[in-house]
């Protein structure tokens, strides 16, 4: 997990340093050539995020976990992120998003197994709306994203670990604040559900079925971002 959050933060990163470069080009060929008008799409911000993510795994924690016999549940942990957004005509943005949530249960007093962690990836695209008036400086905005979902099992059972992947589609409504602290950083924070859900393969009497895991939750996060002009 760390891993991947040190890649994601060296990836946005990058992506700043390197949007900054050009926007600085952009501002130096404005001023040197006739003036235009503004372009339809503008780089607007890249943002890293910290949060809290709770999904319901409903069929893991109402079925299969207690079927093993452990009182271990899973439930809510931090989720990591950020996102690179764009601003568009009439107060409209896009973004595209990406985060990274795991979690992982203890089968103790279960014969049947003695881990399973379960990882979730999401990357989409959204639209947001952001009111123009701030209030104390704040912008509220709302918006919706879609995307991918995939997920990756650790099952360890009798010290043998069983991986499996797939992936599937999720949405997210959200709603935040945004402000700027200067012309170059901006904070905020942002409150989404997520509504989706998975197949798990599941081993029963007339052989393996697929489970659906709904993964519908409440996410929260704070956000930091380098805001471009």
């Amino acid at each position: 997990m760390r891993n991947k959050i040190i890649l994601l933060a060296t990836i946005l990163c990058v992506l700043i340093i390197n949007l900054s470069a050009q926007e600085h080009n952009n501002s130096e060929v404005k001023t040197t050539g006739d003036k235009g008008s503004t372009p339809f799409i503008a780089l607007s911000s890249v943002s890293l995020s910290l949060g809290y993510y709770n999904p319901s795994m409903k069929y893991l924690n109402n079925s299969f976990l207690p079927v093993a016999q452990t009182n271990a549940r899973f439930g809510g942990s931090a989720v990591y992120g950020g996102n690179i957004a764009f601003s568009l005509p009439l107060n409209l943005g896009a973004r595209v998003s990406a985060w990274y949530w795991n979690k992982k249960v203890s089968g103790q007093g279960s014969s049947a197994f003695n881990n399973l962690k379960v990882n979730l990836t999401g990357l989409s695209l959204g639209a947001f709306y952001t009111y123009p008036k701030a209030f104390w400086g704040i912008n509220p905005y709302a918006g919706i994203e879609g995307g991918a979902l995939f997920i990756q099992d650790e099952f360890d059972a009798n010290s043998t670990v069983n991986k499996k992947s797939g992936n599937d589609m999720i949405w997210t409504p959200f709603i935040g604040l945004s402000r700027k602290l200067s012309d170059k950083v901006v904070i905020g924070l942002e409150y989404g559900y997520v509504i989706g859900n998975y197949l798990q393969d599941v081993q029963a009497t007339s052989g393996i079925t697929g489970a659906k895991v709904p993964v519908d939750g409440h996410k929260i996060q704070l956000t930091i971002g380098y805001k471009f002009p």
